[in-house]
């Protein structure tokens, strides 16, 4: 079910949006309805929402402040803002954010309800982006030959390659990746058709090879090349295939920097599987080679108030969600979360070694919102600024 989340420092206004629709008859769940902004976002990091009613008008950090600070840990919440207050600066700053509406009190229910299904689409929507470029290297299942390299490729004889068209006679092959260094997580359809084109452009120049364009736009590939007498020929094949792809790419800028990675050599069709596991072997290490770098990159970075989690993976020219996924499964925690550790750390230090006043720590470790830093700070470590201050915890 969708998970909606429900601010207002009103507690009338709470009790009247739990009976105001039936939320389950629409498949939906309000899941909690907090008294204000610093309620909501401790809620968020224990159970994340789909979509965001909220007041505006709030004690300490009103709602705008609220998706700002949340729109850094969870990029893809939609939000609904609701106001007793017909202002235009607070409907500008709501656009800013991509929120799905800005609506007047008092709320009328049939509209409402129209608000949220919009917001349910727009957050599907999102999602089935993101579940594309979250499996960033998945298994071929889409495709017969896939199914055969995951369950059966140490099984299979010759007969089945033949059906694909592969020859190794007296050749040399590889399966391999073709990856596309985009400058922005967020892909245009176009470049889908694009690479598709490319794949079909490989396959009739280079006959016996096989091109698989991926619903995450990577290329997988089975190259072969036969009649070879050694493997510097296969290589000079291989550089062959190189400036065919940057020849076709040439006029989508977007796409003219591929990088190609392959498994290791192979002569018989039956040592595919090893070509293809050698592949995802140099993918797991390049991994945690980006991973060290993102965790550089934020030792480095933590300071910056604009270092949103989509800002951190369009640096490393990947998708938010699968940074995420990988990030967490290698170190067991959430990237953001590493993060916000990482700034009350340094902000501890601050404390302990300066005179430095709270809003200026806050701003000196990336906090947009003192408050917000101060309450963080104090869940954190049980003591406030000053109190860390005058009785720092013993080192180790």
């Amino acid at each position: 079910m969708l998970k909606i989340l429900f601010v207002d420092d009103d507690a009338i206004a709470r009790r009247s949006m739990t009976s105001k629709i039936e939320w389950n008859l629409y498949g939906w769940d309000l899941i909690y309805t907090a008294k204000d902004a610093l309620d909501a976002l401790d809620f968020m990091k224990h159970t994340e929402p789909e979509i965001v009613l909220s007041d505006i008008k709030m004690p300490v950090i009103d709602g705008i402040q609220m998706a700002m600070i949340a729109q850094n840990y969870y990029p893809d919440i939609k939000y609904i803002f609701l106001s007793g207050y017909k202002e235009f600066e607070y409907a500008k700053q709501a656009l800013k954010l991509n929120a799905v509406d800005y609506l007047n009190k008092p709320i009328d229910k049939e509209h409402l309800i129209q608000v949220i299904k919009e917001a349910e689409i727009l957050y599907l929507e999102s999602q089935r982006t993101n579940l594309i470029m979250r499996d960033k290297y998945p298994f071929m299942s889409r495709h017969l030959l896939s199914q055969l390299m995951a369950k059966h490729f140490r099984e299979i004889d010759d007969s089945v390659f033949r059906a694909f068209d592969l020859n190794l006679s007296n050749g040399f092959g590889a399966a391999g990746f073709l990856e596309f260094q985009l400058p922005s997580s967020d892909i245009a359809p176009s470049l889908y058709t694009h690479a598709e084109d490319l794949c079909h452009y490989l396959s009739a120049h280079f006959h016996g090879s096989i091109f698989i364009n991926m619903e995450n736009l990577q290329i997988f590939f089975i190259f072969t090349a036969s009649n070879l007498k050694n493997i510097e020929e296969f290589s000079a094949q291989k550089a062959l295939l190189e400036r065919h792809c940057h020849d076709f790419l040439r006029p989508f800028p977007e796409l003219s920097n591929p990088v190609f990675y392959y498994g290791t050599i192979i002569e018989n069709l039956n040592d595919l599987y090893l070509s293809y596991e050698s592949i995802l072997n140099s993918i797991r290490s390049n991994t945690s080679d980006l991973l060290e770098q993102v965790k550089t990159y934020l030792e480095e970075n933590y300071s910056r108030a604009d270092l949103t989690l989509t800002q951190i993976a369009d640096h490393f020219y990947v998708n938010h969600c699968y940074l995420t996924s990988i990030f967490k499964k290698e170190f067991g925690i959430n990237l953001y979360d590493y993060l916000i550790q990482t700034r009350l750390k340094k902000a501890a230090q601050l404390a302990a070694s300066t005179r430095l006043k709270v809003y200026e720590i806050a701003e000196a470790v990336g906090y947009k919102n003192s408050q917000y830093f101060s309450v963080s700070f104090k869940k954190q470590f049980g003591v406030t600024v000053q109190e860390y201050r005058n009785s720092p915890p013993a080192a180790g």
